[in-house]
């Protein structure tokens, strides 16, 4: 196996790892009794991703030598493309979306349902727009069913039999992340100046609590974080998507610092757009004391496995780079079955195990299939 193929799979595994992991602070009981608002926890990820960009002007890469560069690794010179806004764009959003869905519907099942649409939209992206090449078109498709089949079972096996929200939740949160809109009606629990700790202390279940069948609440507070999760897969599956028009020495590694740049621009016209909705008074509390550490987490996990996936994109291209990469439900699946309890039963745990062998056996085939004469370049 040629070392640029290596290097693929190799920052296919980290962004799998890290992506599969962080969204675990959501979940931790600490954060939850929280109510921390879902753009307040973006922001920390924002600022993750913007302090650990920098990393990679001293990473390695490594060049092939097609382009004229010498064989070997180099280090990344700092570039700058306006197309990293267009990222953010897609990235902020999305990802507000996504700590609201883990919120509602739970680690496993959320990041079941956005991982199997980014994989159908980033193939899209691959093979219908930047001409990507596979050796057999019908085992491919093949491959593409058995991983979104796969990922689809491994969400709906992953839903506790309560939708995984407690009752409690869903009474005292009336008005809360579960009736308001997330980005421009916060509810005053997540307010900097009225936090409500009676409601805290009194209703708000852990992340581990186990859920109650029937609770109509409970089901419209899943259904729309499902919704969320389904927007994030969506409009979130194209992140990596504008790279692929950036200048060559802006793309990869390259590419992190503009991603970045874009990033705080989104996220900070997303403030703003909250405050001049509603005025001081609307913008949620950032929790600092208790979520600086969590909040940072979340951000260094996620840019790490961002920084991967471009790495990943660059040398596998966008249809199997990106795909690879969603297989980080495997590892959030985990954690939400075995660490957070999401799913009891042996039956349960099995079929999910069934449906992960199935992704698996897609992601191979995927894979395989993929013509190694696109591998160097993942832009065309």
């Amino acid at each position: 196996m040629s070392p640029p193929l290596l290097f693929g799979y190799a920052t296919a595994l980290i962004s799998t790892l890290c992506f599969g992991s962080f969204a675990v602070p959501v979940k931790l009981p600490s954060v939850a009794s929280l109510n921390v608002h879902p753009l307040a926890f973006q922001t920390y990820k924002t600022a993750m991703c913007a302090a650990t960009a920098w990393t990679s002007l001293v990473l390695p890469v490594y060049t092939d030598g097609r382009d004229g560069e010498r064989e070997g690794w180099r280090r990344t010179e700092l570039q700058y493309t306006p197309w990293g806004i267009v990222s953010g764009v897609f990235w902020v959003p999305g990802g507000v979306m996504a700590i609201y869905a883990v919120q509602n519907a739970g680690l496993a099942v959320a990041q079941g349902t956005w991982s199997s649409l980014i994989v159908a939209v980033s193939f899209a992206w691959g093979m219908a727009v930047f001409g990507e090449r596979v050796k057999n078109v019908y085992l491919a498709g093949v491959g593409v069913l058995c991983l979104v089949g796969g990922l689809v079972g491994m969400s709906v096996f992953s839903e506790g039999e309560g939708g995984g929200q407690s009752p409690e939740r869903d009474e005292k949160a009336e008005g809360g992340i579960n009736d308001k809109s997330v980005l421009l009606t916060p509810d005053p629990h997540f307010l900097a100046g009225g936090s409500d700790r009676s409601v805290v202390d009194s209703g708000m279940a852990s992340a581990s609590s186990a859920p109650t069948s029937g609770a109509a609440g409970g089901t419209t507070s899943r259904a729309k974080g499902l919704a969320a999760a389904v927007f994030n897969g969506l409009w979130g599956g194209s992140i990596m998507v504008p790279m692929h028009y950036a200048p060559d020495d802006a793309k990869g590694m390259g590419y992190v610092v503009s991603f970045a740049v874009g990033a705080a621009l989104v996220t900070s016209v997303l403030w703003l757009c909250l405050w001049a909705w509603g005025g001081r008074r609307s913008l949620p509390a950032m929790h600092t004391r208790d979520m600086l550490g969590p909040g940072c987490l979340a951000g260094a996990l996620w840019s790490v496995g961002n920084i991967a996936s471009m790495l990943t994109v660059q040398v596998l291209g966008e249809a199997v780079g990106y795909s690879i990469c969603q297989a980080s439900l495997l590892v959030s699946g985990l954690w939400g079955i075995f660490y957070f309890k999401e799913v009891t039963g042996i039956r349960k745990r099995a079929l999910w195990v069934a449906s992960a062998v199935v992704t698996m056996g897609g992601i191979v085939l995927l894979t395989a299939e993929h013509d190694e004469g696109d591998i160097q370049d993942g832009s065309t």
